[in-house]
């Protein structure tokens, strides 16, 4: 886990993202806060879960990323290893809800088709109460708000962000930056 904040961070930073405040939507046991707090212990930190025993016992806040609502902003969101239990709809309200709350980038794991079918996800050693969807399925939907720049991030469209064309995979065209001073 901390490779993956290590390399979601590092590339955030490289796309001139900061990352000060962070969701993480599906937060379990809180991998990625450990993580998160080992690469900069000044990034604030915001876990939900629906699991009111694991939000009792980690001080996580109870909610599901399809209901989640909030007054402040995300400069990253994470969803990783959450939505393939969700069916299409929770997945679909879920990403417009993610897209409300995050000003800079999402950061989404799922199990994929293609995953299954190149033998990179071994179904005989994993959870296999999930939705298989394919990869076109999530980013079909993810690119109404967002722009993939690989890796499993994605910018929210109009993030104060700088990626070029060859990070970007649906060819959006880069927005204008100020030169800072």
């Amino acid at each position: 886990m901390l490779k993956r904040a290590r390399f979601v961070t590092s590339y955030l930073d490289h796309l001139q993202v900061d990352v000060r405040r962070v969701l993480d939507a599906g937060c379990g046991t809180g991998m990625w806060k450990r993580a998160l707090q080992r690469i900069d212990r000044d990034i604030e930190y915001v876990g939900i879960d629906p699991s009111e025993y694991l939000c009792r016992r980690y001080g996580w806040m109870q909610a599901s990323i399809d209901e989640f609502t909030s007054r402040r902003k995300f400069d990253l969101v994470v969803c990783q290893d959450v939505l393939q239990y969700a069916d299409d709809d929770t997945v679909e309200r879920s990403f417009a809800s993610i897209a409300r709350v995050c000003r800079g980038a999402l950061y989404f794991d799922v199990p994929t088709r293609e995953d299954i079918d190149d033998g990179l996800l071994d179904m005989r050693r994993t959870d296999r109460a999930i939705h298989v969807r394919t990869a076109r399925w999530y980013r079909t939907r993810l690119l109404k708000d967002f722009v993939n720049v690989g890796g499993g991030v994605f910018l929210r469209r109009g993030a104060r962000a700088v990626a070029l064309a060859l990070e970007r995979w649906d060819g959006a065209p880069p927005r204008a930056r100020r030169k800072r001073d």
